[in-house]
């Protein structure tokens, strides 16, 4: 499941209230197709004792990916839609690409609108119609910024957001506690936690992409690579009694056996173990060559075996599955 987080909403709509009837069926019309809309029915709850003035000039000038200028004779009359229409201009002005679209009832002339401008002709278009013309917008702007975004990988974001990611098992149950790591390209990461909700939140401040792994001790491990965290994610994962994951920084234990290990990178190509108080394989001499994806057997002093299998291994972060045996 993906949406966009770097605006609160996709779209906002700008409107004179004779032409509500309208625009009420395109707001209701987006909503339904998942498109994060402004509308200010929508928002009564959220807009109860606020400084209007104020609140309104933020939606239209900076938490709207797209505005939408319902125009029509009433829209050029208000108070209220020119102040809309000033802030959603202030922000065009900056803007290298559109960002006000219009849509017109009739052929009023609005102050800084050209008549170059493309527009939508209401005259011959369904709400449905229009809120069709709209989900495809947002949807081409969502996928071009994905494209573009992901080539600008090493610039710091100018603002930063949220990133949320939920896990739930294939019965829809939340999963609390699962370790949740965003490993970037050049190795740095980011470290979380799965609350009660099976939510974890990162807060993101670079334009990177990530490789998203997922551990839990009774889950098997879950990994993403080449993760937009402008998208939110939803992660199904099947349980297995049987088998767990983990996820190891630097060095850390596998909750079915005692002892450490420290996974590392070979000067030359490849991977290595250590295992404290741990044999590998049967005791053979370490550090022990490995390779993704392959089964290794450890045993601790307890005598508990496990199968491990590393999924993924760059820095010094390591994704792991492990099988559990019970003692002979």
């Amino acid at each position: 499941m993906m949406k966009n987080n770097s605006y609160e909403y996709d779209v906002a709509l700008s409107f004179a209230g004779e032409n509500r009837a309208y625009v009420e069926e395109v707001a209701n019309s987006l909503r339904i197709k998942g498109i994060k809309v402004f509308y200010d029915l929508f928002e009564e709850a959220n807009l109860w004792g606020k400084n209007l003035y104020e609140h309104l000039s933020e939606i239209y000038q900076s938490k709207a990916r797209y505005t939408v200028m319902f125009i029509s004779g009433f829209y050029n009359q208000k108070l209220w839609t020119n102040h809309e229409r000033v802030s959603m201009q202030a922000r065009a002005f900056q803007e290298s690409r559109e960002y006000i679209l219009p849509a017109r009832f009739d052929d009023t002339e609005i102050p800084g609108i050209l008549k170059t401008v493309g527009y939508i002709d209401l005259k011959d278009k369904t709400p449905e119609e229009l809120a069709t013309l709209i989900q495809k917008k947002v949807t081409k702007d969502q996928t071009f910024f994905r494209k573009k975004w992901s080539k600008l990988s090493t610039m710091v974001s100018a603002k930063p957001f949220i990133f949320s990611l939920k896990v739930s098992d294939e019965k829809g149950v939340n999963i609390k506690n699962a370790n949740v790591v965003l490993v970037a390209d050049n190795s740095t990461y980011l470290e979380g936690i799965t609350d009660e909700k099976g939510l974890a939140h990162f807060i993101i401040r670079t334009r990177k992409v990530y490789t998203v792994l997922i551990s839990h001790p009774e889950y098997p491990a879950v990994l993403f690579k080449e993760v937009n965290p402008k998208e939110d994610i939803a992660v199904t994962v099947e349980k297995n009694n049987s088998s767990g994951s983990a996820i190891i920084n630097k060095s850390g234990q596998i909750p079915a056996i005692s002892g450490k290990l420290e996974p590392l990178l070979k000067q030359t190509k490849g991977f290595e173990l250590y295992a404290d108080n741990i044999a590998i394989e049967g005791g053979k001499q370490q550090p022990y060559e490995f390779e993704l994806n392959k089964s290794i057997s450890l045993e601790d002093n307890g005598g508990n075996v496990i199968h491990l299998t590393f999924r993924f291994f760059q820095g010094r972060i390591a994704l792991v599955d492990y099988s559990k045996h019970k003692p002979l």
